[in-house]
């Protein structure tokens, strides 16, 4: 029998136990902000030098329901993928650092499943609970600001199954959008990845430096800017992978529209939407991308294979 899946379990549940402090805080941050909300009751916006006030009594219920569990669960998501990010150069030499590796290599499982399973664990799998908790976390907290500010009985009476239908299409549109994100950066994450793998804390100056100064030859002496356009292109792909189109003419969303038949109409645009961001990796630049990362990741598991 195959021990790699019950190896790279071991090791994601080791991530867990290791990382859930630091991730449970994070995922509490929006509900405390909602709370803080609830406290202030209007926010006072700079806008073009004159102050807007918004006031949510005078808010619609729908439009407060909405906003909180969607932005709950936004909000969330770029937080721990944001701490992912940061934090995730610093996991490839954890284990050289504190000598557990000395434990990791004798078990019966291969260097590639070690690097993959801290990378899983920090740049999918928690961005995703943590976008699920978000989502969860703001149903209630919906409850508490329609009830403060509207009523108690304006939340009762919202649109359940509409709002249900829309909840479940922003959810998985959301969780698509991270995969697709991260894949279409994972060059870049992975470069940084390899680099402080294998110069420590100078892995991510270098990277920059070296980045900047390629960059900034082949366009100045040269005149090849096709470094600075690749490095465009896929933060417009991982930008696409959330939002890969605006609504067509055909969906009730814009200005004016009626609140409820633009959350009906959500889960038709979010699949379609979806359908755009896939047909978006039919393209030669993703195999590109493909390619680096997987260069990358051969480097880590040689960093990890040397000790």
């Amino acid at each position: 029998m195959n021990p790699t899946p019950q190896i790279l379990s071991t090791l994601l549940r080791r991530e867990w136990l290791q990382h859930k402090t630091g991730w449970l805080v994070i995922v509490t941050v929006p509900p405390l902000i909602g709370l803080l909300v609830l406290l202030a009751g209007q926010v006072t916006i700079d806008i073009d030098d004159e102050d807007r006030t918004i006031v949510f009594s005078q808010v619609p219920a729908l439009a407060l329901a909405v906003a909180t569990v969607f932005g709950s669960g936004v909000l969330t998501l770029l937080l721990a993928w944001a701490a992912t990010l940061i934090f995730a150069p610093t996991v490839v030499r954890r284990d050289v650092q504190d000598r557990s590796i000395e434990f990791w290599l004798s078990l019966p499982t291969g260097h590639a499943v070690s690097v993959t399973a801290p990378l899983l664990a920090h740049l999918l799998l928690f961005p995703l609970a943590a976008l699920l908790v978000g989502m969860v976390a703001g149903v209630p907290l919906s409850l508490a600001v329609v009830a403060r500010f509207v009523g108690l009985a304006d939340w009762f009476s919202l649109p359940w199954g509409t709002l249900a239908a829309a909840w479940v299409a922003m959810t998985l549109r959301l969780a698509l959008g991270l995969v697709l994100a991260t894949l279409w950066l994972s060059p870049l994450i992975m470069l940084v990845e390899a680099a402080s793998a294998w110069l420590k804390r100078w892995g991510i100056p270098a990277v920059v430096l070296g980045i900047a100064v390629v960059a900034n030859v082949l366009e100045k002496v040269f005149g090849y800017p096709q470094v600075w356009e690749l490095g465009r292109a896929i933060f417009t792909q991982a930008g696409r992978a959330f939002v890969a189109g605006h609504p067509g003419s055909g969906v009730a969303f814009g200005r004016g529209a009626d609140p409820q038949a633009m959350l009906g109409a959500l889960p038709a645009w979010a699949l379609a939407d979806a359908g755009r961001a896939l047909q978006a990796l039919a393209q030669p630049l993703l195999l590109l991308c493909l390619a680096i990362s997987a260069a990358c990741f051969a480097l880590l598991v040689l960093r990890r294979q040397r000790g």
